[in-house]
């Protein structure tokens, strides 16, 4: 039994992008609300900024969609990887409440630049068995969800 099966390239690499991704944004989101509480934010500050996550994702992703048709789907999926960072480095140095939720709106967007133009690199691949490919594509970052959390917890 093969632990990586042998994939084509375009998903191999894209899912090895997608993989380090998730880990760590999993790596802290479990924690994320236990942090925002221990940082003096209320429940309803709490629930804004997961609102504030999620609510971009599903309002930008029609737009990536159609832009996916307009740009090069790999410099999109860069972009939504270039926003993770930049969140990143903003969470850390955010200096008050605005940029603090404009950085969740930006990993809102960021996130639906990432996840629809990564799929629409591998729909637009002919690949020979698209369904391992895919199969694989979206078992991959599973893991990380399991795991993630797991060394989240280690390092706090």
């Amino acid at each position: 039994m093969e632990i990586i099966p042998k994939i084509e390239k375009i998903a191999r690499n894209v899912t090895f992008v997608h993989l380090p991704l998730m880990f760590s944004y999993k790596l802290f989101s479990l924690y994320f609300p236990l942090y925002l509480l221990e940082k003096n934010f209320t429940l309803a500050q709490v629930g804004y900024t997961n609102f504030l996550i999620y609510l971009p994702i599903a309002l930008f992703a029609p737009i990536a969609g159609y832009l996916n048709h307009r740009i090069n789907p790999a410099i999109l999926a860069s972009l939504g990887v270039l926003g993770y960072g930049i969140y990143s480095l903003g969470m850390i140095f955010f200096p008050n409440m605005i940029i603090f939720y404009l950085l969740q709106i930006m990993l809102g967007i960021s996130a639906a630049l990432f996840f629809v133009s990564s799929r629409a690199i591998m729909m637009g691949s002919n690949l020979k068995n698209p369904d391992k490919a895919f199969a694989f594509f979206y078992s991959v970052p599973s893991y990380a969800d399991a795991l993630a959390p797991a060394f989240g917890a280690f390092f706090i």
